[in-house]
């Protein structure tokens, strides 16, 4: 399936370069539209870090749980959530799971979040990029969300500590965004990981704020591109010399032919405005984009050819202001004053800054009528609401979120029209794979008896399934903590704890059987396997050991329908088509041996895995039956 082909253009402020030479300023587009509907997004992993020192009780603790319940509601099926609360300590309340249907549990646990005491703000963060790390998911697909009032008082506090952790992390490709709650959050500390982080920093004034704040948070992670995005001129005599809008100059020097661009964002148009350095006689052939694509996984490249020609200095002079760049200039000035304006809030000089903001408010109603006009006056309109009130902490903050919005180059109109788009795509994927999410897969295997078994083929839950057992992929301690096996212990109640902790452990490649006490399947068959790390240590053969062991004791207590899971692809990180091809394998031949289990049931939490099992059992069964759609899952 072809996916859409970033476009990208480059417009000088009058459409042409003078031959002549010189300062010339042009304005960079930039956008990518959504891929078809009929290719899956790979799956996020979110970690909501929540404050709960006691600078956050009352209200602004309040809000961070409203938020982080508003993120879980807005995870899709099969992504990951993890919740991490800290004050002096650090607290794992919910470990990475992949979410489901009811998502109940997690906004209780949520909910039980309780006020402390001091700040530990980067070991709080820290563990919410361990549990992000720990999920199987494509690089940039993952982030770190910490909702903070951004003060650091125990451990590692100093600002600049942190926000090198956080690069360092988000060079492995997790991101990390900001919440500020409250009024007296440090803003340079929030935005300062934020920035570090790839992510985005936000100010929640209200609890009526919150509403689509993580829509747009997850649309812009689940829309997301391409990564590590450079732009490079294609000619002679032109280099960058000044970028605005989030972009920057790469490499150290004051000059060059290559920007730095933010991530590529699938419905999230950019424009960038810079400054060209032109010699004389210069000329511009054209563009090329390069980045690292979150659905191909590779790098890649386009080369976009420019109609710019390079025409005598009189004749640039007299050709009419391209209306894009003179917007975009109109837009830079505005964000200079703006920035002296958040100075003089941050000094508590709030009648110089109501004085300024007047004079800005002028100046941009003489603008033409647009779109940036009007958010231009809406946005000091706002900021002199706050100064207006001499209320110092609001209008420093609302003033510092202006600043940040205009150096990031996105404002919130283009946000919402990007997850305004990402809902229409996932509406349109969940109606296509509605159907097959639903339906079971049935094969039918003929026995050298004469006798058939089936294997089925469901997405769903596995701890909801009435069969006779569940194979559960546990640890080696059977602690039951993360993924599939927490789930599992949470459903199976303290008593299918107690009994995982009586019998100990196993060895990698065993299995073991406890009674499945408050789950619907009557037993549970407990096994484990190596975490994958590349193949040269026998985990393939570790992990057909898990299934045969795990068939066995299904053999031996004469078991008739068994459900299991995609063992090992979840935070073992084994790679989907080799583990399904194991699974398959041994699934058939236990299937072929004489015995009572008569139904196997692999129960995946996605339709792409659904759909890889079934390619893999249709070339695997010799006497498959086709896959009948329409039956109960």
């Amino acid at each position: 399936m072809t996916l859409p082909t970033p476009r990208i253009d480059l417009r000088p402020e009058r459409g042409a370069l003078p031959a002549g030479g010189g300062t010339v300023r042009a304005l960079v587009d930039l956008a990518v539209d959504f891929p078809p509907s009929e290719r899956e997004r790979e799956p996020l992993s979110l970690a909501l870090v929540i404050d709960r020192s006691g600078s956050m009780s009352g209200a602004p603790l309040e809000h961070a749980k409203q938020a982080a319940v508003a993120a879980v509601t807005a995870l899709r099926d099969g992504d990951r959530v993890a919740v991490v609360a800290y004050d002096q300590r650090v607290d794992l309340v919910v470990p990475s799971t992949a979410v489901g249907e009811d998502r109940g549990p997690i906004a209780r646990a949520i909910a039980g979040v309780r006020a402390g005491n001091t700040t530990a703000l980067h070991a709080g963060w820290v563990e919410g990029c361990t549990q992000v790390l720990t999920a199987p998911v494509a690089s940039g697909l993952g982030r770190v969300v910490l909702l903070s009032d951004g003060l650091a008082n125990v451990g590692v506090t100093d600002p600049a500590a942190i926000a090198d952790d956080v690069a360092r992390v988000t060079a492995d490709g997790v991101t990390t965004s900001t919440i500020g709650l409250g009024r007296q959050f440090d803003e340079g500390l929030m935005r300062h990981l934020a920035d570090a982080g790839g992510g985005s920093f936000t100010f929640v004034e209200s609890p009526e704020q919150l509403e689509g704040l993580f829509e747009t948070e997850l649309a812009g992670l689940s829309a997301l591109r391409g990564r590590r995005v450079t732009l490079e001129l294609r000619g002679r005599g032109v280099r960058f010399v000044a970028a605005l809008g989030g972009a920057r100059l790469a490499g150290d020097g004051p000059a060059g032919t290559t920007l730095e661009l933010p991530d590529l964002v699938a419905g999230l148009p950019r424009e960038f405005l810079v400054t060209l350095e032109v010699e004389p006689d210069a000329q511009l052939d054209g563009l090329r984009l390069a980045w690292h694509d979150t659905f191909t996984r590779a790098p890649e490249a386009l080369d976009a050819d420019l109609d710019v020609p390079t025409l005598p200095d009189a004749d640039v002079r007299r050709r009419p202001m391209v209306e894009a760049v003179a917007s975009a200039e109109r837009q830079a000035r505005s964000a200079e004053g703006i920035h002296r304006i958040e100075a003089l809030t941050r000094d508590g000089r709030l009648p110089e800054a109501e004085a300024a903001l007047e004079a800005l408010s002028t100046e941009a109603a003489s603008w033409p009528a647009d779109e940036a006009r009007a958010a231009q006056l809406a946005d000091i309109a706002h900021m002199l609401e706050a100064v207006r009130l001499r209320d110092d902490g609001l209008a420093k903050k609302r003033a510092f979120r202006a600043v940040y919005e205009r150096e990031r180059g996105v404002r919130g109109g283009a946000l919402h029209a990007m997850a305004a788009m990402e809902r229409d795509w996932t509406d349109a994927y969940k109606a296509r794979t509605a159907a097959s999410t639903a339906a079971e897969r049935h094969f039918t295997l003929l026995r050298p008896d004469g006798s058939e078994a089936r294997v089925e083929i469901v997405v769903g839950d596995l701890t909801t399934q009435r069969v006779d057992a569940i194979v559960n992929p546990s640890n080696r301690g059977l602690f039951g903590t993360a993924g599939v096996d927490g789930a599992v212990h949470r459903r199976g109640g303290p008593e299918l704890t107690a009994a995982c902790r009586e019998i100990g452990g196993i060895k990698h490649g065993q299995a073991v059987v406890t009674p499945g006490f408050r789950l619907p399947a009557g037993r549970v068959i407990h096994t484990t396997t190596h975490p994958w790390k590349g193949g040269q240590f026998d985990e393939l053969a570790t992990l057909a050991a898990a299934y045969a062991a795990s068939f066995e004791i299904a053999r031996r207590l004469r078991l008739r329908t068994l459900a299991l899971p995609a063992i090992g692809t979840g935070a073992y990180g084994y790679p989907a088509d080799v583990a399904t091809e194991v699974a398959v394998n041994v699934t058939l031949r236990a299937l072929l041996q004489p015995g009572e289990l008569s139904l196997v049931r692999f129960v995946l939490f996605e339709p792409r895995m659904a759909e890889l099992y079934r390619r893999v059992c249709a070339q695997a069964v010799p006497q498959a039956a086709p896959p009948r759609a329409g039956a109960a899952s």
